[in-house]
């Protein structure tokens, strides 16, 4: 009897173990997340550190919801790897993205967007949608996706693409007419042209894109986490001190 009791003792001993050590992995309290280079959103500072109106409003909203966050950056198709994975609980970044539906989960809101335009010289006619880009002399920027709605003409053999190792680089480039149409999002594309301004460039709206918070279904404790953002936003509606990322 003596000897069940002890058995019985360890039993529930390690019992209590595993269920403490599943219960802290689900709410832990330092959310790993990744984040891409996209001024004014999210950058690396001169410090090293993460900067950006979507780096703080994040950082503000995990404070809300009782966490503290853990930035990498990251390169985007990293990004998606490590979510896939579950190193790393957490992309700020745009919602509904089809290679993260497996293994990924959305909080219900969207903090604000991201808009993808056209840019162009004063004497390009502007294009009104992405398929009038068809045929066109494009100019991209090296390491982003475009939600890969810019795939089939990057192998159009009557598309001609370049690809700009950065924003900078691809003003310069538009500016010696190494391609008609700059493709990029608005965002750093402001921050580019307030360093280097373009005389006489325009631009047409293509689309624009939903910001979210996408938690990796592969890590534990982000639907507690996911739940816990929602929560927070719900209390930021009646708070404006605090102001969503935009464009």
């Amino acid at each position: 009897m003596k000897r069940f009791l002890q058995t019985l003792s360890l039993a529930i001993m390690a019992g209590t173990l595993v269920m403490a050590a599943s219960a802290a992995a689900t709410d832990r309290k330092t959310i790993r997340a990744a984040f891409i280079e996209f001024p004014p959103l999210a950058y690396s500072g001169a410090d090293g550190h993460p900067e950006g109106s979507f780096i703080h409003f994040t950082e503000e909203l995990a404070r809300r919801a009782g966490y503290e966050v853990a930035w990498q950056g990251l390169p985007i198709e990293r990004v998606y790897l490590y979510l896939e994975r579950g190193d790393i609980d957490l992309w700020p970044g745009s919602a509904g993205v089809p290679e993260l539906a497996g293994f990924t989960h959305e909080t219900d809101f969207r903090p604000g967007e991201i808009r993808l335009n056209a840019y162009h010289r004063g004497d390009t006619p502007p294009v009104k949608s992405l398929e009038d880009l068809q045929g066109k002399r494009l100019i991209l920027i090296r390491g982003y996706t475009y939600f890969r709605l810019l795939d089939e003409l990057k192998v159009d053999p009557n598309t001609y693409v370049t690809l700009a190792p950065d924003h900078q680089s691809a003003i310069r480039m538009l500016a010696f007419r190494r391609g008609d149409y700059l493709v990029n999002f608005q965002a750093p594309m402001e921050v580019t042209i307030e360093r280097s301004p373009l005389p006489d460039l325009a631009h047409t709206n293509l689309l624009s894109w939903p910001l979210s918070f996408i938690f990796s279904a592969s890590a534990p404790g982000t639907r507690l986490m996911a739940r816990r953002f929602n929560q927070a936003w719900q209390e930021l509606q009646g708070d404006d001190t605090t102001a969503p990322p935009d464009n």
